[in-house]
């Protein structure tokens, strides 16, 4: 099973989500976008910027629906962002929504968060451990385990403030039943479902986004929703976990930070050059607070960005938190609030130099003039790129230049070796390309003619009335008498440009064949018609002669038969 979904769409040449990835965890394959889980840290930012919506969370909604459905007991742990990311008056609202849905409680995350926050001071205190990296966010322990494993003995040996809620809930009403996560996070549900050490905790996770969308498929608007409590106590500051430095804060409220020198980063790219100057020995008695997403919690790929509530989540968040620790009412034992990591190092095969020098060659990379590193493709470098391609997780067609260029390439021959003129103008009849037959024709060189108008060569006519009519002129026949040009002219409309292209093509030699052909026939029909009047006046000439020696010959042997008939009486 996977977190995140890659549909199957037309990404060629976008290569949005492998520019935005920190960690490089797309592989691109027959134009195709894919996910590499060995190195991918779940941050679902991928999902966010993605243009064509071809990243998907693979949903528990019908799981969780199902239970509902089946009345099994099912709680809510929502997580405290939910006060600057939802839209409703007042708090109790959101936990009548969820009653109606047919949970049988709601309960905020953050009080498994006040658990996480006592190991945190008790490992301060202790004061062993050289660095203390905080773990409550499943994706920054994802970036350690397989980019910095080297870094791992200073994650803190600590579970999430969502699996101590899972834990605690199980522990207080049982292990039958089923506790849902509501949150903004993808990683999240990588933690709750696929990493073996901490799956069965949390049985379901749904992102605000889907419960959005299930409260609208039911009916249910927080705005008309009456008030109902939260199941458990206030947890005060620990609400606090979801927005920036909320960690550090309930940490200090609860009498934790000793010696230690508080740092907060936020942001995979920000949190990777932490871990870069740590793993260089640049940090050392730090407590650190990573978090993936900019701006903490509030800022999760789950959440509707359009609505920019980043800042005033935050706000909302702080303006309602009680800046002191709580009274713990239960307490989970060290074991269950315990959890171990594992080193999980990306391994790929490194190419050697001459198998890179010969990869950037194919890709029209022959010497250092060439390599632009523009990182269009999602590589900062193209010497990356033709490591990716070694590696399959890029393909050589990704160049944009280079298939620029190609393109480019292709259509300069077109332009340079057709019969045809070609032109394209913009509105104002001026002249925006201009190719080699047409600097022929017009006898002006291509520099000079882009700084000319239509009409300064030829009648305008046809080619305003395409600009008026936005109707295409195709194959109409013209007179070009100042040329001696019969030619056939096609003017096509450019919406997108607000341009004008024009095909011309030159038929006077055909024309002229044309006429030849034309005469050469009607000589022959005047000759065949000579020849056919003679041969009638002929036929006229005989047949006069011969009605004249028939009368002869009819008259002489009517005398002879009657000389005959005479001498016989």
């Amino acid at each position: 099973m996977n977190v995140i979904s890659f549909q199957d769409a037309s990404c060629a040449h976008c290569y949005k989500c492998l520019r935005h990835c920190p960690v490089k965890a797309i592989r691109v394959k027959g134009g195709q976008a894919q996910i590499i889980q060995d190195i991918c840290v779940y941050c679902g930012h991928c999902m966010e910027i993605c243009p064509q919506n071809a990243k998907t969370f693979e949903s528990d909604l019908a799981y969780v629906k199902s239970m509902l459905y089946k009345k099994e007991n099912v709680v809510i742990s929502l997580d405290p962002s939910f006060r600057g990311l939802l839209q409703y008056e007042k708090q109790g609202q959101v936990v009548d929504a969820f009653l109606k849905l047919g949970f049988s409680q709601v309960r905020e995350t953050a009080e498994g968060a006040a658990l996480v926050t006592e190991e945190y001071c008790r490992l301060v205190k202790e004061g062993s451990m050289e660095n203390i990296i905080t773990t409550t966010c499943p994706g920054v322990i994802s970036l350690v385990e397989k980019h910095y494993p080297m870094l791992i003995p200073y994650l803190a040996p600590v579970i999430s403030p969502m699996l101590a809620h899972g834990k605690l809930i199980k522990e207080m009403l049982g292990n039958d039943v089923k506790v849902v996560f509501v949150g903004p996070c993808v990683a999240k549900k990588m933690e709750a479902e696929l990493d073996p050490r901490t799956r069965g905790v949390i049985d379901a996770v749904i992102e605000f986004n889907e419960l959005e969308a299930w409260l609208e498929e039911e009916g249910i608007d927080f705005m008309d929703c009456g008030e109902a409590k939260f199941a458990n106590p206030d947890p005060m500051v620990n609400q606090l976990y979801a927005v920036n430095n909320g960690v550090i804060r309930s940490v200090k409220a609860s009498g934790g930070m000793g010696a230690y020198i508080d740092i907060s980063v936020n942001g995979l790219t920000n949190c990777r050059e932490l871990l870069h100057s740590m793993k260089r020995g640049y940090i050392s008695r730090c407590f650190i607070e990573l978090n993936c997403c900019d701006g903490a919690c509030v800022n999760g790929p789950g959440v509707n960005k359009k609505r920019g509530y980043r800042f005033k989540a935050r706000m909302d968040i702080e303006n309602y938190v009680l800046n002191a620790a709580p009274k713990l009412l239960y307490q989970l034992s060290g074991e269950k609030m315990t959890r171990t990591y594992m080193p999980k190092p990306v391994m790929e095969k490194e190419p050697t130099e001459e198998e890179i020098q010969k990869i950037l060659k194919t890709i029209g990379k022959s010497n250092s003039d060439k390599e632009f590193n523009c990182g269009a493709c999602g590589y900062q470098t193209c010497r990356d790129k033709a490591i990716a391609i070694y590696q399959g997780k890029a393909e050589s067609s990704m160049c944009l230049l280079r298939t620029f260029e190609i393109t480019r390439s292709k259509a300069n021959v077109v332009m340079e070796t057709t019969p045809n003129l070609i032109f394209i103008f913009d509105r104002e009849l001026r002249i925006k390309e201009f190719n080699r037959r047409a600097e022929e024709v017009f006898k002006t060189e291509r520099r000079k003619a882009l700084q000319m108008y239509l009409f300064d060569f030829i009648d305008p006519t046809d080619f305003e009335e395409v600009f008026k009519t936005h109707e295409n002129k195709l194959r109409e026949k013209r007179q070009w008498p100042m040329y001696h040009m019969t030619i056939l002219e096609t003017i096509v409309y450019i919406e997108n440009s607000d341009t004008c292209l024009a095909i011309i093509e030159d038929i006077t030699a055909e024309e002229k064949r044309s006429e030849y052909i034309l005469n050469r026939k009607l000589k022959t029909v005047q000759i065949a018609q000579s020849v056919i009047d003679k041969q009638m006046q002929t036929a006229q000439e005989i047949a006069g002669l011969l009605g004249e020696t028939t009368a002869e010959t009819k008259a002489i042997l009517t005398k002879l038969r009657d000389s005959i008939l005479e001498d016989e009486v």
